[in-house]
């Protein structure tokens, strides 16, 4: 490959990850100074060029946070909470966030088994999946050609299923996460179908955490879990976790 490309793609990266450094840092200067709408303003205009960084989203929940704005903040640590999954400051944050909008989450899963699911991202569970898989049939491969220990070949094999299962079982669970989304706004309501003036169903509040279904021109059709409360949304009332989601 031509030296002079190499040096140019370097020189490339350096300067993104320069420019990227700069604004990081002026949108936290805003913050520290108490602008905090700046402050969010400056992490969406970041991760609108850069795409999306966990230290930005959690960045931003903090800024929406301190302006009380509880439903962007809660949908921006819940979308830094799909990169980095145990960060505990980020977590804190997020249940702070969620009580002070009364916003507590029902997936409909128990508690423990949420949390083990919940502990790794869908990529990180995709990637141990693929591994342990590959580990499985790398190791049939050199058990049919080399003379293993038996009961070295069983144990591995067994933990690589563990795992396997595992993994299976854990983006099973996680199959719906396209297709949830968080309330924005204090005065969403829920309609009886997808007009402005239509009846008014109730207002699942800031915060929550709905399943979304069907888009009909500027209305999102939602279900709010663990009550009977579903209709249509204004759009921008409502966003996904999942960016480009449903």
């Amino acid at each position: 490959m031509n030296k002079n490309f190499l040096l140019g793609l370097l020189c490339f990266i350096t300067s993104a990850l320069t420019v990227f450094a700069d604004e990081f840092d002026q949108a936290n200067q805003q913050f520290k100074a108490g602008d905090f709408a700046g402050a969010a303003a400056s992490y969406e205009k970041i991760i609108a060029a850069e795409g999306p960084r966990a230290a930005v989203y959690y960045n931003l929940g903090n800024s929406y946070q301190q302006l009380r704005q509880y439903g962007p903040a809660i949908l921006a640590y819940e979308r830094a909470r799909l990169l980095t999954p145990r960060d505990p400051d980020l977590l804190a944050n997020l249940a702070l966030a969620r009580k002070a909008a009364t916003a507590f989450e029902e997936n409909g899963l128990h508690p423990w088994l949420d949390a083990v699911v919940s502990r790794l991202s869908r990529n990180e569970w995709s990637w141990l999946l693929a591994g342990s898989a590959l580990f499985l049939g790398s190791l049939s491969v050199v058990a049919g050609a080399v003379k293993l220990p038996r009961r070295g070949v069983l144990v591995s094999a067994g933990v690589a299923g563990l795992l396997i299962a595992a993994a299976g079982s854990a983006l099973y669970l996680r199959r719906g996460e396209g297709a949830r989304g968080i309330v924005l706004s204090e005065a969403a309501t829920v309609r009886l179908s997808p007009f402005e003036k239509a009846e008014s169903l109730g207002t699942p509040g800031p915060g929550r955490s709905v399943r979304l279904g069907a888009k009909n021109g500027d209305f999102q059709y939602i279900e709010v879990p663990g009550a009977s409360l579903k209709g249509w949304l204004a759009g921008k009332d409502v966003a996904a976790i999942t960016p480009g989601g449903s």
